[in-house]
């Protein structure tokens, strides 16, 4: 299997913005979202995987192919337009000039860029029913910023995001990651029925704008729900490598105390002065031997419940999509929290 960068003949995409105007080349195999980026292009996206339409542009000259035609990221205004793509989704045919909305940058240096990666399957835990811990071993180191996330390409082309969760120092190219099992779920299918230790699988990235980025001694709260907590903890653990004296508080919500993973790194959070606060929709125990106390309703109320005013924090989330927009509604939408630190890459999968 090659998952590298395919040879030339690569076709020159042009990319129009408000303020500029970015071209590269993206050989017919790629989406232009990676093409673009790693170029060095800082191109619009969120999920990178069809759902949210940030990377929606509109196509003003030249074709491509889409890896998921009906992408829920495109409205049913854009197909009638005929001429809106989404940059995750599209490879081009040929030669194309784009538009898109969105400003256009050059990439921090500091930045990884991403790359398509081998991988072998090292290890799979089933730590619950619904979720796994997958390790993987990349044909060469991947360097990437503690929270971001890759795109798994499974053995028949369906592509899926998931945040690594591995902690700092790992071997170089072992990625770490939570899964969940979504019932009916084409890559669930491949992940926890059709592949095992040995299998391959293709990484492509990193992506990711909701890495740890907090300067020292700024507080902190990161928001985990269900497998985001593979996404959080590796946010909060840099977060305290940075400054093991800044307030840190880890807000961790589950169905109930049953669907609990890796007690050993969160109560390792606690260990180092972190405040971590259990959160399970159903009644358990007031306080639990492994979890310590045990709060019992959704997260979002919890952390309302906890905080006033939370302009001074800066904020990490991370889980299903009606937690992260019930926080927004409860935190920013009423001025409680700073919509510029509030951070958190939406999935859609």
């Amino acid at each position: 299997m090659n998952a590298g960068l395919a040879p030339s003949p690569a076709h020159v995409i042009t990319v129009t913005g408000p303020a500029g105007e970015a071209a590269f080349g993206c050989p017919p195999s790629h989406t232009v979202l990676f093409a673009g980026q790693a170029a060095g292009w800082d191109l619009p996206y969120e999920c990178a995987s069809g759902g949210c339409g940030t990377c929606r542009a509109q196509l003003l000259s030249g074709e491509v192919t889409s890896l998921w035609p009906a992408a829920t990221g495109l409205t049913g205004r854009d197909r009638r337009r005929g001429d809106r793509i989404l940059l995750c989704q599209s490879r081009p045919a040929t030669a194309c000039t784009l538009r898109s909305q969105a400003g256009l940058r050059r990439l921090s240096r500091k930045a990884p860029r991403p790359a398509r990666y081998d991988c072998v399957i090292t290890a799979m835990s089933q730590l619950t029913p619904a979720m796994l811990q997958l390790q993987l071993q990349a044909n060469r180191p991947v360097r990437y910023l503690p929270g971001q996330f890759v795109i798994l390409e499974m053995p028949d082309g369906i592509r899926r995001p998931y945040s690594m969760s591995g902690r700092a120092g790992a071997p170089p190219g072992r990625l770490e990651m939570l899964i969940r099992n979504k019932p009916g779920g084409a890559a669930s299918r491949w992940l926890f029925a059709g592949l095992g230790a040995g299998g391959h699988l293709i990484a492509e990235g990193p992506y990711g704008r909701a890495h740890a980025q907090s300067p020292p001694e700024r507080p902190v709260i990161c928001v985990a729900g269900g497998s985001g907590l593979g996404q959080v903890l590796t946010i909060a653990e840099q977060c305290l490598a940075a400054d093991a004296n800044r307030p840190l508080t880890l807000y961790y919500g589950a169905r109930s105390t049953a669907d609990l993973v890796l007690a050993e790194r969160i109560n390792g959070l606690r260990d180092r002065g972190a405040v971590v606060i259990v959160v399970t929709e159903t009644a358990g125990p007031g306080a639990d031997p492994l979890w310590g106390p045990v709060r019992t309703g959704l997260v979002p109320d919890a952390v309302a419940a906890d905080h006033g005013d939370l302009t001074g924090h800066d904020i990490y989330l991370a889980g299903p999509d009606g937690m992260i927009s019930a926080l927004l509604a409860r935190l920013v939408r009423t001025n409680r929290a700073a919509a510029d630190r509030v951070f958190f890459d939406r999935f859609w999968t």
